[in-house]
């Protein structure tokens, strides 16, 4: 049967592209903490990283407004975009301090922190496409 009012599920699709930037996110910083050479580049690219999240973020903000039944709660659905967003701005502040304090030799617990990060990440993406499930049956 079809409801009479379909419900929106490109939310999930979204929040699936901001898990998969986060990840990038993550992974750049992994890697700028594994070889740390070459750090101005590797944080001008965590910087548009940030800067592609954000838009991704405005882009989840837009469909909320705009979409009438959603496939969970509002406040919800905002909460997780905005989180998603605050993790990859800490990651930029983070670049952003490396540079502003001229860190010549960053601490190991920099990169320790960094992977276990990047796995909390991969966990999140790996249920994404359950929480479409769910929410959809």
């Amino acid at each position: 049967m079809t409801p009479l009012i379909p419900r929106d599920n490109t939310f999930f699709e979204m929040f699936s592209q901001m898990s998969n930037n986060l990840m990038n996110g993550a992974r750049a910083m992994v890697d700028l903490f594994t070889d740390y050479k070459e750090v101005d580049s590797k944080i001008a690219e965590l910087r548009r990283i940030e800067r592609t999240g954000d838009e991704m973020t405005h882009n989840v903000f837009t469909k909320l407004n705009q979409t009438f039944i959603t496939p969970f709660d509002r406040e919800d659905i905002h909460q997780l975009a905005s989180s998603l967003d605050d993790v990859l701005d800490f990651l930029n502040a983070a670049g952003a301090r490396i540079i502003m304090y001229r860190i010549t030799n960053p601490p190991p617990a920099a990169l320790e922190l960094s992977v276990s990060s990047c796995c909390k990440h991969r966990n999140f993406t790996v249920l994404c496409p359950f929480f479409k499930r769910t929410a959809t049956s």
